[in-house]
């Protein structure tokens, strides 16, 4: 619902004109389900106030975690929030103050109260974090899922606000849960590494955006602190890597593997022994092709070298990357739908026979709608999958 106070105007569809720098909200409309029940509302955003999520999500995290569920923390800030407040300042008559700032903010809880009642989590919640940021938390199934909803809400926000929001996440299993669990001061614990570890994941990605000139509005994406068990990655809390026209924004971990210095990506492994070609983009040097391998089930970058990377302060516990797929030679005759569609199963094409390929590459180009290729498509896949396990 967006915020509505008694004197702001209303436009014919009956939605609020959004005036008013301070708006009132309809409390039982707060963002959430399940979790952080009996939390305040900001009287700003008609978000959850910070201090009761922070005293709630601890358990809430525990306890899906514990289940053998999956969770998920983003994290949104407002891009060149103070720009936009001394421009308003500066430019608009009925300005003064921050109100131009609150009025930004008011619009952001609006936005976000909406697309979060859309969301099917069965539980999850959406607060408030620092003066202009947003925290989304939740009980997940499906970690892309998760990355293609904050994408949504990212789009909805650059489309509402004046100045776009920049988002980063990470998901976490029960893999993550620390083995020594005395009394439940560990769970405050756990839940401050993984906000720290979503909040350096956007900082160092806003920095790098900044230093390079690339605008705003990015969602990045990074791993959840590790236990130290093993180092080994829970696949079920990584993202595939990306596919056809989409670019991915990862915050890269420094590693090693049999000894050799790799950078740990966000993401489940490449198709194909011979890994993948990306275009990969990184501050410290010009973006350059790289061969994506697989670790352990997690996609890896070998390098010369892998030192964390410092923005202004505190050294980043990662490198802040963005992947783009390139289209091997091999590939192109592949159709990019079924290329998209093959890559998220992590199949590769070539496990099937030549006559097979041919014969499923002449029925997808030739389908007479949309309908009936993507159903082509899908059966692509499955015979790739059946091929696969009979291999």
């Amino acid at each position: 619902m967006d915020p509505i106070t008694p004197s702001t105007p209303m436009t014919k569809s009956g939605e609020a004109s959004l005036t008013s720098a301070v708006p009132l909200f309809d409390n039982s409309q707060l963002p959430l389900r399940g979790w952080c029940e009996g939390s305040r509302e900001d009287p700003l955003t008609g978000l959850i106030t910070f201090p009761d999520f922070h005293a709630h999500l601890p358990r809430e995290l525990a306890g899906a975690l514990a289940n053998g569920g999956l969770v998920a923390i983003a994290i949104g800030d407002v891009d060149g929030l103070k720009d936009h407040v001394e421009k308003a300042n500066t430019t608009e008559p009925g300005s003064f103050g921050h109100l131009a700032g609150n009025r930004v903010m008011a619009r952001l809880g609006a936005t976000t109260r909406k697309w979060f009642h859309e969301q099917s989590w069965t539980a999850g919640c959406a607060a408030t974090f620092g003066g202009d940021e947003v925290i989304v938390a939740a009980a997940i199934d499906d970690a892309a899922m998760f990355h293609r909803a904050i994408g949504n809400l990212r789009d909805r926000l650059g489309a509402a606000l004046p100045t776009p929001v920049s988002f980063a996440l990470a998901v976490a299993s029960a893999g993550h849960l620390p083995t020594l669990r005395i009394g439940n001061a560990w769970k405050h614990r756990f839940t401050d590494e993984l906000l720290a570890t979503v909040d350096r994941c956007l900082f160092a990605h806003k920095a790098e955006r900044r230093a390079s000139g690339r605008p705003g509005g990015i969602l990045a994406v990074t791993e959840a602190p590790t236990t130290g068990r093993d180092g080994t990655a829970s696949t079920t809390a990584l993202l595939p890597l990306p596919v056809a026209d989409e670019s991915l924004h990862v915050l890269a971990r420094p590693g090693t593997v049999a000894g050799r210095p790799v950078l740990l990506l966000s993401c489940t492994r490449p198709a194909g022994l011979r890994g993948r070609r990306f275009r990969v983009s990184r501050p410290d040097a010009a973006a350059r092709t790289e061969v994506v391998v697989s670790a352990r089930g997690q996609a890896v970058i070998p390098v010369a070298h892998a030192k964390p990377i410092a923005h202004g302060g505190p050294q980043t516990a990662g490198v802040p990357l963005v992947l783009r797929p390139i289209h091997d030679p091999a590939d192109r005759t592949v159709p990019d739908d079924l290329a998209a569609a093959l890559q998220r199963a992590g199949l590769d094409w070539d496990v099937l026979p030549s006559h097979e390929k041919a014969q499923m590459l002449h029925l997808i180009t030739e389908s007479a709608g949309s309908d009936i290729r993507r159903a082509r498509v899908t059966a692509a896949v499955a015979a790739g999958a059946h091929a696969r396990r009979r291999g």
